[in-house]
């Protein structure tokens, strides 16, 4: 699905370390290893993207078992955007957000993920004063821990009665409905 030159900096996955808070030790922490992240050693500066996605899968089913893998996998971005918001990055972004409020940082939600990878790219389409559409070039092994980002991270600008939904995948493309 991914291309060997796709890579996800270590700070994205600091961030969902964090979400595993708790959970890292036991079974986890050898799948972890045995798919290219070994959590004992320092984080390197970047890892595949086909490892980032495979630790998603470990995690949200570490964390939601029982649970559809669409849904887990939206969960799990919710605590992602928590822990990332705990990074000296996620940090800085946040206070961003909050400056910007939901129509801007939406405006901006291309430079927001491609701050944590070297391949997102967002098309951002808005359709009315708030009702946008966002098509991510790379959706995904699951296209909802990618829409669940741009919730969570679009709730950080306070804005009430946000909902963010897939509307269609398109090859590796996933396509987001935002409104509030």
């Amino acid at each position: 699905m991914s291309s060997e030159n796709e890579f996800v900096f270590g700070h994205t996955v600091e961030g969902l370390l964090l979400a595993l808070k708790g959970r890292l030790e036991g079974p986890l922490r050898e799948k972890l290893k045995a798919a290219g992240l070994d959590v004992d050693r320092k984080l390197d500066p970047a890892y595949p993207n086909a490892v980032w996605q495979r630790c998603l899968q470990l995690g949200a089913a570490e964390l939601f078992p029982g649970v559809a893998m669409n849904e887990a996998q939206w969960l799990l971005a919710e605590r992602f955007v928590e822990g990332y918001f705990e990074t000296n990055m996620g940090r800085a972004l946040k206070g961003v957000l909050k400056l910007l409020g939901p129509a801007r940082a939406l405006d901006r939600t291309s430079r927001s993920l491609a701050s944590g990878n070297n391949f997102l790219h967002v098309e951002v389409q808005k359709l009315g004063e708030t009702d946008y559409r966002l098509r991510v070039n790379e959706g995904g092994t699951y296209p909802e821990f990618i829409g669940a980002i741009c919730h969570f991270g679009t709730l950080a600008t306070g804005v009430k009665g946000l909902t963010t939904v897939v509307e269609s995948r398109e090859g590796r493309a996933a396509i987001y409905r935002v409104r509030w």
